[in-house]
């Protein structure tokens, strides 16, 4: 199950320049408690005293209500109520619009080693903050040994079996203008709207191995033209071996595709053999993908369409004829 300790929520924050606006009210208390989701709970019914169903395990968000309804009860009260709930394994309380809480609320949230921390942002902006700021680290991610580059826009993952061509294949791709994601090893991960989003791997960022070379590194090489840290996968290549008795695609009539996290990515089998330019083979392979995707136009079906009218045009002829 994908968790985030509370530190590692507040060092996201913290990289972002602060980017939820938050100030940290108990010191360390807390920063081991695990945020198992980024679903938030509004403990309303909670400060009534009334914990059934009480999502206790989510972020708690007290918005311009709860935080004014806290700052109105008598001292008394407030022990009681804030002794309770705060008793739950709350990993964070955030307040919103920059309301701080009673002392007594902070103190017995250390004393339980929940953390709480108070946010400029209004509630329904710092919810939103939150899902952008921590959604990768909850969603679906797969790591696969290949080469990610993108050629004219379009997100390709290129794998094959070691020798096969794929770095050199890559390398005149970024020769000719196109920009490495990441190389050997690649970080894929599923976003909420489906999109599948590939990074580079942080050990081994934007350097290649290159055979009879060694490794060198593409950013220094290139230019920062030739990089990019992030992409959508649009398309998947694989690179084989050429094998005679193997039967490759000619017409391009039926898509395939690979599976990707429970997603289905278009794929493209190429087989390599002296003589074939790679390059230029995937160069086409995007040039066709963007044709399909966006324009509507599917090569092979117009031929297809094309052909077929013929034959029958042919036929209809050939039976007038016989009239």
């Amino acid at each position: 199950m994908p968790k985030l300790k509370v530190s590692e929520f507040l060092e996201l924050n913290e990289n972002r320049n602060n980017y939820l606006k938050i100030r940290r009210l108990t010191g360390l208390a807390g920063m081991e408690n695990e945020i198992f989701s980024l679903d938030i709970n509004r403990p309303g019914m909670a400060l009534f005293k009334y914990f059934k169903d009480f999502a206790f395990e989510r972020i708690q968000i007290f918005g311009k209500g709860e935080a004014n309804y806290v700052l109105t009860l008598n001292e008394e009260n407030k022990i009681d109520i804030f002794e309770e709930l705060l008793s739950y394994k709350i990993p964070i309380c955030i307040f919103t619009y920059n309301i701080t809480p009673p002392e007594s609320f902070i103190e017995i949230a250390k004393k339980n080693n929940i953390c709480v921390i108070i946010s400029e942002l209004k509630t329904c902006d710092l919810i939103t903050g939150i899902e952008a700021l921590a959604e990768e680290k909850f969603l679906e991610s797969f790591t696969i040994h290949g080469g990610f580059v993108e050629v004219f826009g379009v997100g390709i993952l290129i794998l094959g079996k070691s020798g096969v061509g794929k770095s050199e294949a890559t390398l005149e791709l970024i020769s000719k203008g196109h920009r490495l994601i990441a190389d050997d090893i690649v970080a894929f991960t599923k976003l909420r709207d489906g999109r599948i989003i590939g990074t580079k791997n942080e050990y081994t960022g934007h350097f290649m191995e290159v055979r009879g070379i060694g490794v060198v590194n593409i950013e220094r090489l290139s230019g920062m033209s030739a990089i990019r840290n992030r992409k959508k996968l649009d398309l998947i290549i694989e690179l084989e071996h050429w094998k005679d008795d193997e039967q490759y695609e000619r017409t391009g009539l039926y898509d395939k595709t690979y599976s990707i996290l429970n997603t289905e990515v278009p794929y493209l089998k190429i087989p390599v053999r002296s003589g074939r330019n790679i390059c230029i083979l995937i160069e086409t392979a995007a040039k066709n993908l963007r044709l399909k995707e966006e324009m509507g136009y599917n090569s092979a079906k117009e031929f297809d369409k094309a052909l077929i009218a013929q034959i029958e045009k042919k036929r209809m002829s050939q039976q007038i004829n016989n009239i």
